[in-house]
């Protein structure tokens, strides 16, 4: 597959079919025990980095770690993620250079691309769990014991059907469209794809003109997830995707939420510019050789904390 399709954390499903990789905690199928459990997640992924910085936000970093994959993909390989620059690099903690041996750890006869997010356990190095969706709910509520003493409720119970549907249109009409987009064959499916994301960023914006988060004055879940999206918006959907109706900073109320957002450390933290335009861009350590895997050098990273 050549780099300008490679679009390798464009898209990512709820859940890869296999049933392996789906265990969860509030089943039981999962013990809940502190540091038995790494997060593999990528600095760029719009998947992965909610369920990174919900860790961070709830004090979770102290019994679960993460390790941040390497941001692109290695030259001429275009179906795993490596944890460093080069091919046996290993993390320190899984003892593995490749995802993919975690996931054949899980499953021997597994001979797909490995996703992210990706929860391991390290006692015997499997992959368990790779839905974000799953990983940010199970995350929310079975692991209420280790939360830090100031950690925001961002799951209140007379709030969940909310926080659900929120989560639905957050993710099917904004996170998901640009991976769609890249796979659009036809002027009339781009534009459709198109007009769903900006209908879904009006109705934000317009959420947002009598609200400080999504479902009111304190910060819940859905947040998280859209500020991920909001994050990348300029820095690359806008170019990349073609989704260039307006600029975040034209939607004056998501542009404050955004940097409100950011002023938070867990969302700040866990936001690196310059993995999100190297991975999207340049994609791979091959070398660059044409103007679309040249890195932007904007948009002005210091207009997030000028506020």
């Amino acid at each position: 597959m050549s780099d300008s399709v490679n679009a390798a954390c464009a898209w990512h499903p709820r859940s890869n079919g296999n049933t392996a990789f789906e265990k969860k905690f509030t089943t039981g199928e999962l013990p809940i025990e502190p540091n038995r459990y790494r997060l593999v997640w990528g600095r760029f992924c719009p998947w992965a980095t909610p369920v990174a910085i919900l860790i961070d936000l709830m004090g979770l970093d102290k019994v679960i770690s993460k390790a941040a994959i390497y941001d692109l993909r290695h030259a001429g390989i275009d179906d795993d993620w490596f944890f460093g620059a080069g091919d046996h690099d290993q993390d320190p903690v899984l003892k593995t250079s490749r995802l993919s041996e975690n996931y054949r750890k899980t499953d021997p006869d597994f001979n797909e691309r490995p996703t992210i997010p990706a929860l391991v356990d390290v006692t015997t190095g499997k992959v368990v769990s790779t839905s974000s969706d799953e990983l940010m709910n199970e995350l929310s509520t079975a692991w209420q014991a280790y939360f830090a003493p100031d950690a925001p409720d961002i799951f209140p119970n007379d709030q969940s059907e909310a926080i659900l549907e929120m989560n639905h249109f957050i993710v099917d009409d904004l996170t998901a469209i640009p991976g769609q987009i890249s796979s659009v064959t036809s002027q009339a499916a781009y534009e459709k794809l198109y007009q769903q994301y900006f209908d879904r960023l009006d109705w934000l914006e317009g959420r947002l003109s009598n609200n400080r988060f999504l479902l009111g004055d304190k910060l819940t879940q859905p947040d998280i997830r859209l500020f991920v999206d909001l994050v990348r918006f300029d820095a690359v959907f806008y170019f990349k995707d073609k989704l260039n109706k307006q600029r975040l900073d034209d939607y004056p109320n998501l542009w404050r939420y955004a940097r409100d957002c950011y002023q938070i450390p867990a969302f700040r933290n866990n936001t690196d510019f310059q993995a999100i335009k190297a991975h999207f861009f340049k994609i791979s350590d091959n070398p660059v050789d044409s103007l679309d895997r040249v890195m932007p050098l904007g948009p002005d990273e210091n207009r997030w904390s000028a506020y």
